[in-house]
């Protein structure tokens, strides 16, 4: 699939088939993430891979005792390394930066799995001083998503998404669409305007051009007029000299 059928398709799966996923799909998935854009490409993110179901019971229970956790094929923990972004970007680049970044990453391989048949959830409601403790994470580091993922066991209902109309402004917050034909991706009234706009400019422009070429010409004819008399004027005169 391309990648906005992929887009357009991809659903969160929480109930997954018993069945293992292949090794290579799962460092693909996470390569993905990797090729995530980053603020000032600084990749400031980890990826711990859990495979373990001893350990994944454990994420589950200090994550809301979300089974899709346990019953995942496996676990991608998303965590952020923000010591060299908060180096360059100070605060805003460990608070919110790194954030981004990660999020980005976590999009990237749900994309990916989807696209390579692997249905997945993203998990955000966790207890993280217990995260970090169950996976042995430093003291700098900071988990923030939990992917779940492996073989669909479901097909989620139709996802409702909200109008463009409530969604989309333009060039200011709260300014609603006011052409309907653009949101139609009608653009012939555009090109209409335009159109009698160039009409109308290159109009003014061939004034512009004549009334420029009748001064030009009428200069030229002045002073082509003055030269001839100087140059008939010097011919009289050495037909005057010569005659002496």
């Amino acid at each position: 699939m391309d990648a906005i059928e992929c887009i357009a398709t991809r659903r969160s799966i929480r109930r997954f088939l018993n069945i293992p996923v292949d090794q290579e799909i799962i460092m693909t998935i996470i390569e993905a993430g990797a090729r995530a854009p980053s603020s000032g490409n600084v990749q400031d993110w980890k990826f711990v891979l859990v495979d373990d179901k001893e350990i994944m019971k454990k994420i589950s229970t200090h994550s809301v005792g979300q089974e899709c956790i346990h019953n995942a094929a496996f676990l991608i923990v998303i965590c952020s390394d923000s010591e060299h972004t908060e180096l360059h970007y100070g605060l805003r680049g460990e608070r919110l930066y790194t954030v981004q970044n990660c999020a980005a990453a976590a999009e990237n391989m749900l994309l990916a799995a989807h696209a390579l048949g692997i249905g997945g959830v993203w998990v955000g409601a966790f207890d993280e001083e217990k995260i970090k403790e169950i996976l042995a994470m430093p003291k700098e580091a900071r988990p923030q998503s939990i992917l779940a993922l492996g073989y669909p066991a479901e097909t989620p209902d139709h996802k409702k998404l909200k109008d463009l109309n409530i969604l989309t402004y333009f060039n200011s917050y709260g300014v609603r669409i006011k052409n309907l034909h653009r949101l139609l991706n009608d653009y012939s009234y555009d090109w209409e305007t335009k159109i009698k706009q160039a009409h109308t400019a290159m109009e003014r422009l061939k004034e512009k051009t004549r009334k420029a070429t009748q001064k030009t010409t009428v200069q030229v004819k002045n002073k082509g007029g003055s030269l001839l008399e100087k140059y008939k004027e010097r011919i009289r005169a050495k037909i005057k000299e010569n005659k002496r």
